[in-house]
C-alpha cells in the first residue's frame, strides 16, 4: 500500500485506502509545524484550515477548526481525515473511513482534494456535511480550496473550509420562498380584480386557498430555520391519525405539485392514536408528499399509509420512480435537488431534520425497480407510564368559552379585528386595543372582569414585555398569552415574564383555541 499502514482495505467505493503508520504521522507532523510556510498558513490564512498528507489524514490545524470542534489542540484531530473531524455521517460507512464510502463519490470536498492531489494545482469545490453533534443532525455548506504544497520533499495540501451556509441560506429565500410567495400573492391580486366581473364565491375561494399556500410558505421557512437554530420546542401530545390523515388529504386536494396526479391514502389495521408533535410530523409528510409528486409523472398515483411495525408507528410515503445512485447519495443534503433550480432541495433536508432532531424518530427510504421510492417515517413508541417530552399525553380539547373575557391587545388595526373575529367565533367577549397604555386603562377599569390577555410582543411607546410586567402587578394570576412574528426566541423569559404562552404568528385558529384553554384551564385550577 505504499507508504500506507496494512490497516486499510484493498477495495473501497472511491477513494483509495490505507494510512500512514504512527512514526510516518508524527514525522510527517514534527516537519509541517516546523515549516514557516505552514505557520503563515494556518495564522493568515481564513476559516478552518487543514494540513493534510498523501493519505488525506491531518497533520495541523488552525485555531479557528479548533474552537468549531471544540479540540484544546490539534493532536487530538491528527491522522483523522476531514470528515473523521467533524463527524460526518457517512465515515462510517466506507471500508476505510473519510473518503471511501458510495457517498463520498459526490462530496465537494474529497473531489476537490483527489483532483488537487493528481493534477498538482490548487482545486476549489462546495461540499454539504451532515454531522452529528451533541446527538444532534445539522447541515452546513463550505466553499473548499485545496492547495498542494511541498515540504522537504514531500507533497501535502493546505485544505481550506469558508462556511457559506448562510449565503445558501439565503438563496434558498431567494429562489424558493420568495419565488412561490410572489406567485401566491399575484393570485390573490389577480383574484380580487376579477372579483368585480366573476363569481365572487368563486373568487374568495381561490383567494383563501391562495393566502392558506402563502402562509404554508411563511411557516415553513420559519420552522425551518427555527429548527436549525436549535430554537424549535417538540410540543408531543396524543392525537389521532385518521384526524391528520384528511389534513393531509385536504392539503394535496389543491396543491400544485399534486395537478393531474393522484393521492392515495391507507390506515392499516390497528390502533390509530399515536403521540408525537402533530405540526411538525405533519410538516415531515408534506414535506416527502411534495418531493413524492415533483418526483411523479401526470396520471401516476403517490400512496401514503400509517401502520404498526410492532411497536412502532411507522408512515410510507411511496412514488412510482427510481432514484439514481448518486442521487441516493445525496438526498438529505440540505441544498441538494433533483430539480432545474438551484438550492430548492429542502424539502427531504426538512424530513431528517424534524424527523429525527425534533421528533426523536428515524427518517429513511429505499429506492428499487421492484417497489419504486419508499419515504418511512419511524416514530417513537410512547407509552402511557413514561413522561412525553414537549407536551402532555392527554388530548386538550377547547373547552366551550361561555363568554370568559379577553383583553386582545395588537397596534395593527387589520390583525386586531381578525383576533376579535376568531375570538368571538370561539365564544369569548372580546376587548380589543391598539397599544399598550389603551390596554392597561382597560385593564385597570375592571381587573376581574377579564379572564385571559392575548397581547403582540413587538408594540410602539409600550411593548408586550412591558405591558405584561405591569398586568401581572396588578393581578399576578391573570394568564398573559403573548403573539409573535419572530419565533419563540424573541421572548427570552416567558416563566419570568408570568407569561403562559408564546403563539408565533400567524397563529391558526386551532392553536389560538388551544394554547386559550390551557391557559384559562391552568390558571382555574391554580386559584
Amino acid at each position: 500500500m505504499d507508504e500506507a499502514s496494512g490497516s486499510g482495505h484493498d477495495q473501497t467505493d472511491f477513494a483509495k485506502p490505507g494510512r500512514a503508520t504512527l512514526e510516518q504521522l508524527t514525522a510527517q507532523m514534527s516537519q509541517s509545524l516546523d515549516d514557516p510556510c505552514i505557520k503563515v498558513v494556518l495564522e493568515a490564512v481564513t476559516g478552518f484550515v487543514m494540513i493534510l498528507n498523501e493519505n488525506r489524514q491531518i497533520l495541523a490545524a488552525n485555531r479557528e477548526l479548533l474552537e468549531a470542534l471544540e479540540r484544546h489542540d490539534s493532536g487530538c484531530i491528527v491522522g483523522l481525515r476531514p470528515g473523521e473531524a467533524f463527524n460526518c455521517v457517512h465515515f462510517t460507512e466506507g471500508t476505510d473511513g473519510c473518503g471511501t464510502s458510495k457517498h463520498c463519490r459526490t462530496c465537494g470536498a474529497v473531489l476537490a482534494i483527489l483532483a488537487a492531489q493528481m493534477s498538482g494545482v490548487p482545486t476549489t469545490g462546495e461540499c454539504r456535511l451532515a454531522l452529528y453533534r451533541d446527538g444532534k443532525l445539522e447541515a452546513g455548506d463550505f466553499r473548499v480550496r485545496v492547495t498542494p504544497l511541498t515540504i522537504g520533499g514531500c507533497t501535502l495540501t493546505a485544505f481550506v473550509l469558508h462556511d457559506i451556509s448562510a449565503l445558501k441560506r439565503r438563496e434558498v429565500l431567494e429562489q424558493v420562498f420568495l419565488h412561490d410567495f410572489l406567485n401566491a400573492l399575484g393570485g390573490i391580486v389577480g383574484w380580487t380584480e376579477l372579483m368585480k366581473d366573476a363569481d365572487q364565491h368563486t373568487a374568495a375561494r381561490e383567494i383563501a386557498a391562495l393566502a392558506e399556500s402563502l402562509k404554508e410558505e411563511v411557516v415553513a421557512q420559519r420552522t425551518l430555520l427555527a429548527a436549525e437554530r436549535g430554537e424549535l420546542v417538540a410540543n408531543c401530545r396524543e392525537f389521532d391519525v385518521t384526524e391528520l390523515m384528511a389534513t393531509v388529504e385536504l392539503i394535496f386536494g389543491r396543491h400544485p405539485s399534486a395537478s393531474g396526479k393522484m393521492l392515495s391514502i391507507a390506515l392499516l389495521p390497528g390502533k390509530t392514536q399515536i403521540v408525537s408533535d402533530r405540526v411538525l410530523l405533519l410538516r415531515v409528510l408534506v414535506n416527502a408528499l411534495k418531493n413524492a409528486f415533483e418526483a411523479s409523472a401526470v396520471g401516476d398515483t403517490v400512496r401514503l399509509w400509517f401502520e404498526w411495525r410492532e411497536d412502532t408507528p411507522t408512515f410510507v410515503v411511496q412514488n412510482a420512480g427510481v432514484m439514481p445512485e448518486d442521487v441516493q447519495a445525496r438526498v438529505f443534503e440540505r441544498s441538494f435537488s433533483t430539480r432545474s433550480e438551484e438550492g430548492r432541495g429542502i424539502g427531504t433536508y426538512g424530513m431528517k431534520l424534524f424527523g429525527e432532531r425534533y421528533l426523536g424518530g428515524k427518517i429513511s427510504f429505499t429506492s428499487d425497480q421492484d417497489n419504486g421510492t419508499r419515504f418511512f417515517v419511524f416514530l417513537p413508541s410512547w407509552k402511557p407510564s413514561e413522561r412525553i417530552p414537549g407536551g402532555s399525553s392527554n388530548v386538550l380539547t377547547p373547552h366551550t368559552a361561555n363568554g370568559k373575557h379577553v383583553l386582545l391587545v395588537d397596534d395593527d388595526e387589520a390583525l386586531l379585528r381578525l383576533g376579535e373575529l376568531l375570538l368571538v367565533r370561539l365564544g369569548y367577549r372580546v376587548t380589543g386595543c391598539r397599544s399598550g397604555a389603551a390596554a392597561l386603562a382597560a385593564f385597570g377599569d375592571a381587573p376581574d372582569s377579564f379572564d385571559a390577555v392575548i397581547t403582540d410582543w413587538a408594540m410602539p411607546q409600550m411593548s408586550g414585555e412591558e405591558l405584561a410586567q405591569r398586568l401581572s402587578e396588578v393581578r399576578p394570576e391573570i394568564p398573559i398569552l403573548v403573539c409573535t412574528g419572530m419565533g419563540e426566541s424573541a421572548v427570552p423569559n416567558p416563566a419570568g415574564l408570568k407569561i403562559h404562552s408564546v403563539l408565533g404568528k400567524p397563529f391558526t385558529f386551532q392553536s389560538l383555541a388551544e394554547a386559550l384553554d390551557r391557559a384559562i384551564s391552568g390558571a382555574r385550577s391554580d386559584s
